[in-house]
């Protein structure tokens, strides 16, 4: 990384194609051994202020004729954070942390309503939030989603935090799922609430 900086001291580097292949049999660990790999190489982009961006390899695991695993019109490449049928494998929800612009979303009750604090990223992935909706889903009786609720997050920069207000009706919440929301309605992170009672 630091080479390509030097060479190209005035250009942005985008890493593409970073991951774990399981192509050969001396790989091994699996999935776990994606989600490490994946951690460490996302850390180590997040050290030079140079790197752009990077693309992940790969979302899904895919048949081709080269394939090391399966048999017949089943062979495959196993590269993906979901499998050929779009299940998900452990490794999905490391990518969607790691791919969130959110780096943090923590719950505090106070009195009979709960504090969400967003934090966003400083490094990658950083970019400035707009559009971002914070939702929640409010459990009780026999831990069943009895009302939800939602309010617009404010723009948010990078390295920026804000804590919004989360109120409800249900007088004997089990739990309350939190999700800052994308643009596309697609959730960045989610956290837990759960009642101690």
């Amino acid at each position: 990384m630091r080479q390509i900086h030097e060479a190209f001291p005035h250009k942005p580097v985008v890493i593409s194609e970073y991951g774990y292949c399981e192509c050969k049999p001396e790989r091994l660990g699996g999935d776990a051994r994606r989600i490490e790999i994946m951690r460490d190489h996302t850390q180590a982009c997040r050290e030079f202020d140079f790197v752009a961006g990077t693309i992940f390899f790969d979302y899904n695991d895919y048949r081709t004729h080269i394939g090391d695993k399966g048999v017949g019109p089943l062979k495959q490449r196993v590269h993906g954070v979901v499998d050929l049928y779009g299940n998900r494998k452990p490794s999905f929800e490391a990518l969607r942390q790691e791919a969130s612009p959110v780096e943090s979303l923590q719950l505090t009750a106070g009195g009979e309503a709960l504090s969400a604090t967003v934090a966003t990223r400083k490094t990658l992935p950083a970019y400035t939030l707009e559009g971002y909706t914070l939702r929640w889903i409010v459990f009780g009786f026999d831990d069943l989603p009895m009302e939800e609720g939602s309010v617009a997050l404010p723009k948010l920069s990078p390295g920026q935090r804000a804590s919004l207000r989360i109120e409800f009706q249900e007088k004997h919440p089990t739990r309350v799922r939190v999700d800052v929301l994308r643009p596309t309605g697609f959730s960045a992170v989610t956290a837990w609430w759960k009642n101690p009672l």
